[in-house]
């Protein structure tokens, strides 16, 4: 099973013009002057000078938003002499546009800025709201492009908004804050909770102003009176549409199965068709499995109607790694499967509105490629191999042969079933490609060897495909370089020493944050310490792993304790006041920095794919680029 891609993010909510950012930029320009809601918009792009100058083919991708991001879609430009041009229409409620353009992976965002389209009313006025919402979008969602927040922009975009329409502020005023948090350097706290307290006193009542104030108090950690005010609205609407919001929490207080289904039994009879109920079949479903109750896991899942194909998928995993009851396991994993191919011809769920449609197809195909493969491993434990083979040709076909470990998994399987001929052909691509593992070096010498009948000449066949492989990985790497000063810093490590980055000065340094809850985090551990011992063992980087975004009481001890259950031998370095982590802009952990020998970050990386050898590989050839 392909392990999951999962980004941790720590939030996901969610443009008076800015001309500097659209108008004046040579390379872009639309019509009409002043577009209207739902009205087409014409775009005219030149590429000249830009990343995408060579491109045969170009797409506009639009975000929507009002407050928020509403959506995201996607449209073909055509050529037009020298330029690109295209139409697009918004929605009635849209208040502007951000825009990227691409040519399949290379992306031109106006050098991180997105090129922008203000929408006007009927009489040629800015539409209230436009500038908070390019507010809202700088200081929040543009990060989900990879995208760092521009926090001075938004706040004076903020005030911009405030001052022409103060009655606005209450739809911005989570953004704002969290704005405020990271523009003033003195009184910050002060200043967030005069404007917290200013919004509570002009309460009107209602429930939905009594929920914005209660969560803005408890996410500036305002604890008690986000409890005086909850308090309140539970004696004023004991019956209201936030009381289910409100027992979640007393739900995520009970650690053991048994108090989680119970707590469940008596929501669900409560309330009927609420939201959290998946939530709770889910959790209770993967405790249970955690707990090794898989059996009472299995019949708690006959009693959910509407589980996901992940659910099925990490249940029949469960029982493939444990290596028992193989034929339950080949049923879940077939009702995974069957779910995940319907979602995929028949979406039931919702799409992202970071995502264009084209985008959302490839999340499902990449679910329907996870829930084969697994099913697949299951079928080759049960020796039927025959089977498993078309099933993980689907896989390998929707993964676009770009995950390594379906890969190798359906290479093994073609070698074992004698089909060397095959073999050879995947394995060399996967190996010229950059998917390979380290393991598939001997899997394609083997076929070499039937194939050829010697393996006389393997080492120089194998050489042109590896290099290929390294060339591709570079190429991809090369679009990703920046070169922006590093944040200096100071923290304490396990040991009680003080550590600078400082301290490092005229080496490689990799800077590493995570948490201990944070899963991806976690799985991507094995493929850092192979990195650790490639690169750090034989000085050509400083690895340092800094411990962020806890919410422990003793988070030295904590960490502490991970790293030595887990035996890492990793420089931890504790962020306590998530100073360092926000002085580096990270959104989502894992995160990644790759600092060059002046101190300056060349490399920003984030997430886990899921392959230890690609991670400690892609790490290396990093670090060779810029030294």
């Amino acid at each position: 099973m392909k392990r999951f891609p999962i980004l941790i993010n720590v939030f996901l909510f969610a443009v008076f013009c800015i001309p500097n950012l659209s108008a004046s930029n040579n390379n872009f320009s639309f019509k009409p002057d002043k577009p209207q809601v739902g009205k087409q918009i014409t775009i005219r792009y030149d590429a000249k000078g830009t990343q995408l100058e060579s491109a045969s083919s170009v797409k506009i991708i639009v975000h929507e938003y009002s407050n928020v991001l509403d959506r995201t879609e996607e449209y073909e430009l055509k050529k037009d002499g020298d330029s690109w041009s295209g139409n697009f229409s918004t929605s009635d409620t849209a208040k502007g546009v951000l825009i990227r353009f691409k040519d399949g992976e290379v992306f031109d965002d106006n050098d991180k800025k997105l090129y922008l389209i203000n929408l006007y009313d009927k009489e040629g006025k800015l539409l209230a709201g436009s500038v908070g919402g390019a507010a809202s979008a700088y200081s929040s969602w543009i990060q989900f492009f990879d995208i760092d927040p521009d926090y001075a922009t938004a706040y004076k975009l903020f005030q911009q908004e405030f001052e022409a329409h103060p009655e606005k502020k209450k739809d911005f005023i989570g953004y704002y804050l969290r704005t405020v948090r990271n523009v003033l350097k003195e009184n910050t706290d002060e200043v967030i909770m005069k404007e917290i307290d200013q919004l509570a006193a002009a309460n009107s009542g209602s429930e939905d102003d009594y929920m914005l104030i209660i969560n803005l108090y408890r996410g500036n950690r305002i604890v008690d009176k986000s409890f005086q005010l909850e308090n309140e609205y539970k004696q004023k609407f004991p019956s209201g549409k936030y009381i289910p919001t409100f027992k979640m929490n007393e739900y995520r207080m009970n650690k053991e199965s048994a108090k989680k289904i119970e707590f469940l039994q008596n929501f669900e009879a409560a309330y009927p068709g609420n939201q959290f109920i998946d939530y709770m079949y889910n959790d209770i479903i993967t405790l249970l499995a955690k707990e090794g109750k898989t059996k009472e896991a299995v019949e708690f899942l006959g009693k959910y109607k509407n589980a996901a194909s992940n659910v099925y998928n990490s249940l029949a995993w469960n029982l493939y790694e444990k290596d028992m009851e193989l034929n339950l396991a080949d049923s879940l994993a077939k009702v995974g499967v069957d779910i995940a191919n319907e979602e995929l011809k028949n979406p039931k769920g919702k799409r992202s509105p970071l995502a264009t449609a084209e985008e959302w197809k490839e999340q499902r195909e990449e679910m329907l490629s996870i829930l084969l493969d697994t099913y697949g491993a299951i079928l080759i434990k049960q020796n039927k191999a025959g089977e498993a083979e078309k099933i993980l040709e689907e896989a390998v076909t929707l993964g676009k042969r770009e995950e390594a470990e379906t890969n190798e998994r359906y290479a093994a399987l073609l070698i074992t079933l004698g089909k060397y001929s095959s073999a050879q052909k995947e394995l060399e691509q996967y190996t010229s490609s950059g998917f390979a593992t380290a393991s598939m070096k001997e899997m394609l010498k083997e076929a070499f060897v039937k194939n050829n009948g010697s393996e006389e000449k393997f080492d120089s066949y194998y050489a042109k495909f590896e290099e290929a492989g390294k060339r591709h990985l570079m190429n991809e790497l090369k679009k990703q370089l920046i070169n922006e000063p590093a944040p200096q810093f100071s923290l304490f490590d396990l040991e009680g020493r003080q550590v600078s980055l400082a301290d490092f000065k005229g080496q490689t340094v990799v800077v590493d944050f995570w948490a201990t809850w944070c899963g991806p985090c976690i799985t991507s551990f094995p493929g850092m310490k192979k990195a650790v011992e490639k690169l750090e063992q034989t000085g050509k980087a400083k690895f340092l792993f800094v411990n962020a975004w806890e919410n422990v009481e003793n988070k030295k001890q904590n960490a502490e304790d991970f790293i030595k259950k887990n035996n890492y031998q990793f420089h931890v370095l504790l962020d306590e006041k998530n100073e360092v982590i926000t002085s580096f802009k990270v959104s989502g952990i894992p995160t990644k920095f790759i600092i060059d020998k002046n101190g300056n970050i060349r490399f920003k990386s984030v997430g886990f794919s899921g392959s230890t050898e690609a991670l400690a590989e892609e790490i290396g050839l990093m670090i060779e680029m810029i030294q």
